[in-house]
């Protein structure tokens, strides 16, 4: 030890110089000269991802923004150029792209023009990020109040080439409070020769006193034929062999991102080479076939149970996560629901011709009404299926409720069906001996049967002069059923007028008791009183509650003119107290199955 110091003391030169010789020794080892380094190495190095390699450089360039870029292109010709401007957008739609192109429009040399030329100088730093008058500022690293101080220090001065100098702030929305406050001055009211260019993912956030002081461009995400299109322009100048289901695949992952599609693409290509199979797209991004979703509606369809199951194992040994093929039901039952209200039409449906006739037959089979039913559990598995902790059960038993789904009724049947259950009582046949001949032929019956009736639409009815009464000497052997239409003809017209009003108020309840009523012939209207006699104590209970009898004399009054009363009876043979429906072993039964309340109530003889 004493000797090293010794040496390093006495002898510093010789220990620089021992020092240099063994560094020059360790470069000639670790690096070798430019002229004898690997190929391979220069070229990796050199490599630049498809999403900055073929960036647009023109306003022409630029994918699915043709508003915007029209209006920069208009404003640069006509000389009104705004001093600051907030490009909102999703992600990977051109904000940072178009600040960029219109900073070389504001600086080529030949311009200000609407077209840059790319060759001069400006063009050239500027496309490559190295321009000194051009300076682009993260704002999520730089979001402080001394960062907002720095700008408008540096906004004092001149430029020191170009025509203007210009800012690019991306993510604005990421500045505190404070530096937005100290932004306001210098975004309303910047030298002549300052340009501010804000860009941002997430507009909502942006105070309302930077967006009045700029203009704002929205951009939107792009269609996905241009994406499409996109995607197999670079493909073909790069010498990629891909088919047109991995082209739909990429791009239906990008979700409106261009930049999320050429990365994609450009991992896709890393994976598979530059031929790139249909399989090695699957087995990569994890998407699911189309022709699976197509199956998977198909057994829902014919209510096949047993496939659908064996469909969600296959999806398991194919290693496709429950939630991405819930996603694809989803879009699959869009489509089905544009292709049932608008026809196929490619652009919207965002599927090839070779599946066309399979999408237009099962738009077909399910009306609008099933396609809401099954958007709607669907989305709502795809909801419960992030947190789920079996999601692939719990998707098997929403394909299984889809199925389900396909037997329903519609609400509007079921009302109507009861609405005609409420006013024509099933018939009770009378004893006949058998016939001892056929019954000859006869004539269609002037109201045919209920299960072959219309549902009647709680539409207006015609007043009509009431006809006269069946004479009571006339036998009646049972009850025949009488349509609605024969009842409303043998209404009074103010009781006609008030059906209907409380029909149009969705007065339900007090409306059965009315009809059960009428149905008896015990309905009319004497002198200014309504007069009711029903059987059913729930519908006693009805009429006689002071909020119903109210909602009848108010109509009443509308219709008469003057005040009216109401009077209700109930026969004695069904009035008995504290007798309640629900009690009975079979109602509880019914009602355990059909939950639901009881409407009408009506007394059946033996």
């Amino acid at each position: 030890m004493p000797q090293v110091t010794r040496g390093l003391t006495s002898r510093k030169g010789a220990g620089r110089r021992g020092v240099s010789i063994q560094l020059a020794k360790r470069r000639r080892v670790t690096q070798p000269p430019a002229d004898l380094a690997c190929p391979r190495q220069s070229a990796i190095m050199s490599y630049q991802v498809l999403a900055r390699k073929w960036r647009p450089q023109t306003f022409e360039e630029v994918t699915g923004q043709e508003t915007v870029t029209k209006t920069l292109q208009n404003a640069i010709t006509s000389g009104r150029i705004a001093h600051a401007f907030l490009f909102s957008g999703v992600r990977g739609v051109g904000k940072t792209t178009t600040a960029r192109i219109l900073a070389k429009a504001l600086n080529c040399h030949e311009g200000p023009t609407p077209r840059p030329c790319g060759q001069c100088v400006s063009c050239s730093e500027i496309a490559a990020a190295g321009s000194v008058d051009v300076l682009e500022i993260d704002a999520a690293s730089n979001r402080r109040i001394d960062d907002v101080r720095e700008l408008r220090e540096s906004v004092r001065y001149g430029t020191a080439r170009d025509r203007f100098k210009v800012f690019i702030i991306d993510e604005v929305h990421m500045l505190t409070t404070e530096a937005f406050n100290a932004l306001l001055k210098t975004l309303e009211e910047p030298p002549p020769h300052v340009k501010l260019i804000l860009a941002t993912t997430e507009h909502h956030k942006i105070p309302v006193t930077i967006t009045s002081r700029c203009q704002q461009y929205d951009f939107k995400p792009i269609p996905f034929s241009l994406i499409l299109d996109r995607l197999g322009l670079i493909c073909r100048e790069e010498g990629i062999e891909i088919g047109d289901y991995g082209l739909r695949a990429v791009t239906s992952v990008a979700q409106g991102s261009m930049r999320d599609a050429q990365s994609t693409l450009d991992r896709i290509i890393a994976f598979a080479g530059n031929r790139v199979s249909d399989d090695d797209v699957r087995s990569l991004l994890g998407v699911v076939d189309d022709k699976l979703v197509l199956a998977t509606f198909d057994a829902i369809l014919a209510g096949d149970r047993a496939a659908l199951i064996r469909q969600s194992q296959e999806l398991a040994d194919q290693g496709i996560e429950p939630l991405n093929f819930c996603r694809k039901l989803v879009e699959h039952v869009r489509n089905l629901m544009v292709c049932r209200v608008a026809g196929w039409e490619e652009k919207l449906v965002n599927l090839p011709d070779t599946d066309k006739e399979l999408v237009l037959a099962q738009a077909a089979t399910l009306s609008e009404i099933d396609l809401i039913r099954f958007y709607d559990i669907l989305s709502r598995t795809e909801s419960d299926l992030k947190w789920h902790l079996h999601p692939a059960i719990h998707l098997e038993m929403s394909l299984v409720k889809l199925i389900e789904l396909t037997h329903l009724p519609l609400l509007e049947d079921v009302i109507g069906q009861m609405q005609t259950g409420a006013t024509k009582p099933a018939a009770v046949p009378a004893a006949h001996p058998p016939a001892a001949h056929p019954p000859a032929a006869r004539p269609p019956a002037a109201h045919p049967p209920l299960a072959e009736r219309p549902t009647p639409a709680p539409a207006a009815r015609p007043v009509t002069a009431p006809s006269p009464p069946v004479p009571p000497s006339e036998p009646r052997t049972a009850p025949v059923p009488a349509s609605e239409g024969s009842q409303e003809q043998h209404r009074d017209p103010a009781i006609n007028h008030l059906m209907t009003a409380l029909q149009q108020q969705h007065q339900f309840r007090i409306y059965g008791a009315l009809l059960e009523a009428e149905t008896s012939q015990a309905l009319s209207l004497d002198r200014g009183t309504l007069r009711v006699r029903v059987s059913s104590t729930t519908h006693a209970k009805t009429l006689q509650d002071p909020a119903s009898q109210q909602v009848i004399k108010t109509q009443l009054t509308k219709i008469t003119g003057t005040e009216s009363g109401i009077a209700v009876e109930v026969e004695g043979a069904d009035a008995e107290p504290g007798h309640d429906p629900t009690e009975h072993p079979g109602i509880r039964n019914l009602f355990e199955k059909y939950p639901g309340k009881i409407i009408v109530q009506r007394k059946v003889e033996d």
